[in-house]
């Protein structure tokens, strides 16, 4: 696949197929290398798959319950399955992780700028203020010229 070719919606989109969230704001190449590293990683931590000779020989008979598989009901798990959904809640908690700290990123900017303003605006009072006074002081100094007039 060449992410090179895909718009920044497109990546956005294949990124959430493959268990990864971007953010658009950020470039294009930056989000092509995040794509690539996730893809590279999940390649590396791929879990083991077990069939049911493996189950048996790791829990001495492939019936019994298996802590990957919960059972419904005495209903048959498919240990694949169970994987499978083991680790698509292991993605969505990272990815939700990942939303969860941007989302602090953003209101600490957010409340740092609503600071800033709260800075300016008492700055600006603060000069409203001042030039007032002067300003009643220039009347006083004009209505005495006057009177000496």
């Amino acid at each position: 696949m060449n992410f090179e070719e895909m718009s920044k919606d497109e990546l956005e989109k294949f990124g959430r197929t493959v268990g990864i969230e971007l953010d658009r704001r950020l470039t294009k190449s930056v989000l092509i290398e995040r794509l690539s590293d996730h893809l590279s990683s999940s390649e590396e931590n791929l879990d083991p798959i077990y069939v049911d000779a493996e189950l048996e020989e790791e829990w001495g008979q492939a019936d019994i319950e298996h802590p990957l598989m919960p059972s419904i009901e005495n209903e048959p798990v498919d240990p694949l399955l169970a994987i499978q959904a083991e680790k698509d809640a292991r993605h969505a908690v990272q990815n939700y992780s990942e939303t969860v700290r941007q989302i602090e990123e953003k209101y600490q900017i957010l409340k740092d700028q609503r600071i800033n303003a709260e800075v300016l605006e008492l700055e600006a009072l603060t000069e409203v203020e001042v030039a007032r006074k002067n300003l009643s002081s220039m009347q006083k100094t004009w209505e005495d010229s006057r009177e000496l007039l």
